[in-house]
């Protein structure tokens, strides 16, 4: 497979009226968004659910590339870059859910977290308590296709019943979590920054989307997220960087741009602290050169 060509945000929101979407992918032309190159990855500001129900190909996400296999449910948090590539015809049902209603109308409001979240990325059917995470899928699709009286109701429970099922048997202890609801502010801060830290951000832009001076809103900030505002966007864009550098052969100087760094020089600086690397010898030394390196099956 090629490299990857670009990394955009998916722009667009879920339905105010039904906070869900399904889809069912059966090739590549399904997988992927057209008009932005031929292989990309994108991110948007809702959750999804990958279930594979049969068919070859990878799924790339937080830095990964898994290989499909039948039976697999990929659990794809707000603001991961993602998208599937297929190597033969498939049956893939991508879920999409905006969980700030469900969790409203549903669901406790200090069950969930946003960004890299507490649930494994990827659940397999050797996994001790799959059957308790497919099951609520296969009702969706049930309910999505028949669409009978109350059919919203139950995918609502359903969706419900599949992140509580999450929450308590795949997740992920010992991290430090964000709990969305638990600030209403700081949740709009974030989602401010998730959506632009590619672009240039004012601390007094961001503390503004929370209601709140400066001062007040990096001590309430570094107190419901764990690290500073700065520290935040700056790993952010780290983190966009090393997805660029492994996956693209666009120059360190674009990447620190299209990253969010003012400067290569600035760019240079924080990787190095962050990784005891440059950012050329993290792609050569540790990946490769980008013309030579490859998406292939057997990468995971």
């Amino acid at each position: 497979m090629n490299k990857i060509d670009s990394v955009f945000y998916q722009k667009g929101e879920l339905s105010p009226d039904f906070e869900l979407e399904m889809r069912e992918i059966r090739n590549q032309a399904d997988a992927l968004y057209q008009g932005y190159g031929k292989y990309d990855l994108h991110y948007h500001s809702f959750w999804e659910i990958d279930y594979v129900i049969s068919g070859e190909g990878v799924n790339i996400f937080a830095g990964n590339v898994y290989t499909f296999e039948p039976g697999d449910i990929y659990i794809i948090k707000p603001y991961q870059y993602h998208n599937a590539y297929t190597t033969s015809d498939i049956m893939m049902l991508c879920i999409q859910v905006n969980l700030d209603s469900v969790v409203k109308s549903i669901l406790p409001e200090n069950l969930f977290s946003i960004g890299d979240g507490n649930f494994e990325n990827l659940i397999r059917s050797s996994f001790p308590h799959y059957e308790k995470i497919k099951a609520p899928l296969e009702r969706i699709r049930l309910e999505w296709e028949k669409r009978q009286p109350m059919w919203q109701t139950v995918a609502r429970l359903s969706v419900a019943d599949l992140f509580i099922n999450l929450s308590r048997y795949c997740g992920k202890e010992g991290e430090n979590n964000i709990q969305v609801a638990e600030h209403a502010g700081i949740r709009r801060a974030l989602e401010f920054i998730n959506s632009n830290y590619t672009k240039p951000i004012r601390l007094d832009e961001v503390a503004g989307k929370a209601i709140m001076n400066k001062n007040y809103f990096c001590a309430v900030f570094k107190k419901h997220v764990g690290c500073t505002f700065y520290s935040y966007v700056n790993n952010l864009r780290l983190k966009l960087a090393c997805t660029l550098l492994r996956m693209t052969d666009q120059s360190v100087k674009e990447i620190s741009i299209n990253s969010g760094f003012s400067d290569i020089s600035t760019f240079n600086k924080a990787f190095k602290k962050a990784f005891g690397i440059t950012p050329t010898v993290y792609r050569t030394e540790m990946y490769g050169k980008p013309k030579q390196s490859s998406i292939s099956k057997s990468s995971q």
